[in-house]
């Protein structure tokens, strides 16, 4: 995966690499030159011989920086480039998501790993390409200024070396599953939280706020217990490597003394080769202190490549047919939810043309949400055809489906942002004008043109400045402006009054007259104008006809007019 979207990037990488290359070559040249500063200037005491060093690993410092900076600045571009593809895939895969395909991630498991994974793929690959890479070539080209000083003191950190390799990968490989549970952890605990912020209210009306308090307690206590065996493991690396450090600089300084004392080696070579195991070293050092990146990031990847991968359940096919009938057309559908014995929608069969408006009424549970699911091909009927302007609609794409279909859900969400910019987000290029219209069909003209910022008025996150009723209302508004050929209201006027939903529902039938309407409700005043309405009941469509027809043939109509409020009778009747 990290090739794939690295690629795009290889002159950024190639060039940090490069770079990276010039600063280590450059960090290492100063040790070198401070050897023969050291031998063949104050040993010799030649002052020219210490000048001309000196002033090399002045050049050699300069080139130190100016490549680093030079790499810092690839390295950037390239893993923020990477980073931001990444969360655009992951964004775009998931909003081109049914419903059916979604099952199996939440919401939070998605938007840790849209956040926080990609962050931390984003510091493995920064790590990888600063710190992982430089700090490898540093060792290596530090063993091989070594052997050139002399062979026998540096084949000591060789042997050194691999013992700390062996150390670091047991050590990794014990906190590996640590890391795992900590995503998960996290996981809950984002789910927690947003559960508890939205559901607030309900939490304080029953009660449960200890409840709650004890759960959230124990998903941090999770992240907690295994944040602290995976640490815990990892902080030997960096003592143990610091140990055998130090007693690698000892056996160097007891062998080399004996030597320079007889005079087999220089005095600067031996403070070249404690300089080089030294830096050796403590880059192995840093090494193992960024090394536990791996695990996590792996950990990250494994879940980023799970949704990439994840392949949409409902493909677009390829079919010729076209029905003769046009418009909104179901033909005996079954539906069956994945896993369920029982099917949830039996034998649907219904016709919806352009200028006609119909309903669907039905009790909680009946099948109203799933029926609107199949046509909005969030999931695909078991048995039978759904066809949109004569097209299977198994054969359109969600762009298609929408042109076709305005859709007004039943829980209206608003985006933070001026209504202006909320109604646009039905139609981008409409003018206020516009949207005054359709805000004066939904009865809220008035309101915003008494407000000081007219249609620039805020809108704040979750619209909580706005009533439940108002909500519903822009959100019909938002819908009304769109252009297409047939209308769907899921029971969005549910938080109305009887007098404000008739005068909208007048509005409506004058502006979409030549359009079709859809309208499903549980209120039989919502849906009594409608040319034919369809009585749902446990996933089969019982009756229809007209409100007058079904009056006085439907049981199950009439049991729900009987439902109905008292007060409203006479107006319903």
């Amino acid at each position: 995966m990290l090739i794939k979207y690295s690629k795009k990037y290889s002159k950024f990488i190639i060039g940090q690499l490069f770079f990276a290359s010039i600063w280590v070559l450059a960090q290492l040249m100063i040790p070198r030159l401070m050897v023969d500063i050291v031998d063949s200037g104050i040993m010799m005491k030649d002052m020219d011989a210490i000048i001309y060093k000196g002033l090399l690993m002045l050049l050699a410092t300069i080139l130190n920086i100016a490549s680093l900076l030079i790499s810092i600045y690839f390295l950037t571009k390239a893993t923020a480039g990477i980073s931001r593809d990444l969360r655009e895939d992951l964004f775009g895969k998931i909003i081109d998501w049914s419903k059916e395909t979604r099952t199996g991630f939440s919401n939070s498991t998605l938007i840790t790993r849209t956040v926080n994974d990609v962050k931390q793929v984003s510091v493995l690959i920064d790590l990888s390409l600063r710190k992982i890479f430089t700090l490898s070539i540093t060792v290596i080209g530090a063993l091989v200024v070594s052997f050139s000083l002399d062979a026998k003191l540096a084949s000591i950190i060789l042997v050194i070396i691999p013992i700390i390799f062996v150390v670091g990968l047991f050590l990794t490989t014990r906190a590996l599953p640590q890391y795992s549970r900590i995503r998960l952890a996290i996981d809950k605990i984002n789910l927690l939280f947003r559960e508890n912020i939205r559901g607030i209210r309900v939490i304080r009306a029953f009660n449960k706020s200890d409840y709650e308090v004890r759960e959230f307690e124990k998903a941090t206590k999770e992240a907690y217990e295994a944040s602290v065996k995976s640490e815990s493991t990892m902080m030997l690396l960096s003592p143990l490597i610091l140990l055998f450090t130090n007693l690698l600089i000892l056996v160097i300084l007891f062998m080399g003394a004996g030597r320079a004392e007889i005079g087999t080696i220089k005095l600067g070579v031996l403070i070249g080769l404690i300089e080089y195991a030294t830096i050796s070293l403590t880059n192995i050092q840093q090494f193992a202190s960024i090394i536990t990146i791996i695990p996590r990031s792996k950990v990250s990847i494994d879940r980023i490549s799970e949704v990439l991968s994840k392949e949409e359940i409902l493909k677009i096919k390829e079919d010729s047919f076209e029905s003769e009938d046009g418009g909104i057309n179901f033909k005996d559908i079954d539906f069956y939810y994945p896993g369920s014995r029982r099917a949830t929608l039996k034998n649907i069969s219904f016709n919806l043309q352009k200028g006609e408006t119909k309903a669907i009424i039905g009790s909680t549970g009946s099948g109203k949400s799933t029926l609107l699911k199949l046509l909005l091909r969030d999931y695909d009927a078991y048995q039978g055809r759904i066809c949109l302007n004569g097209r299977d609609v198994q054969t359109l794409t969600r762009e298609e489906i929408s042109g076709i279909i305005t859709y007004v859900p039943q829980t209206s969400f608003l985006f933070s942002g001026s209504v202006r910019e909320n109604i646009q987000t039905g139609k981008n290029n409409a003018g206020d004008n516009e949207i005054w219209e359709v805000l004066d069909m939904v009865q809220m003209g008035d309101f915003f043109r008494e407000s000081p910022y007219g249609l620039d008025t805020h809108i704040a996150q979750n619209a909580v400045n706005l009533s439940g009723g108002q909500k519903q209302r822009l959100s019909i508004a938002r819908g009304l402006i769109r252009e297409s050929d047939f209308y769907v209201f899921d029971d969005c006027f549910s938080a109305l009054d009887y007098t404000t939903e008739k005068k909208i529902r007048e509005s409506i039938k004058e502006k979409l007259s030549d359009k079709g309407i859809l309208v499903i409700a549980q209120r039989v005043a919502t849906v009594r104008d409608a040319d034919e309405i369809f009585v749902l009941e446990r996933g089969e469509i019982s009756d229809r006809g007209t409100h007058e027809e079904l009056v006085s043939t439907s049981t199950i109509y009439k049991e729900i007019v009987d439902s109905q409020i008292k007060s409203q009778e006479g107006e319903i009747r």
